[in-house]
């Protein structure tokens, strides 16, 4: 469960600082999947390090949190 807080209030103004990262082998087909539900987009679909085959996102709530989607990581792929 992920939930509000009682004592937090406002936008988060470090959200950087913890990012939530859900797995999904279809990053792309997600991303545009929640665009189009007008989530604010802080990065689209890259590959992280410059390639390898990975592909991660980062979109934020409407508190300013970020989550990220990215590939399964392949440790056989570095």
């Amino acid at each position: 469960m992920i939930g509000p807080h009682s004592e937090v209030r406002g936008k988060n103004q470090q959200p950087g600082r913890i990012m939530l990262n859900f797995s999904t082998s279809d990053v792309k087909g997600e991303f545009e999947r929640i665009k189009a539900f007008d989530a604010e987009v802080v990065a689209e679909p890259y590959e992280p390090g410059g390639g390898g085959g990975m592909l991660m996102c980062t979109f934020a709530d409407p508190d300013g949190n970020y989550f990220q989607l990215s590939t399964p990581w392949d440790p056989e792929a570095t």
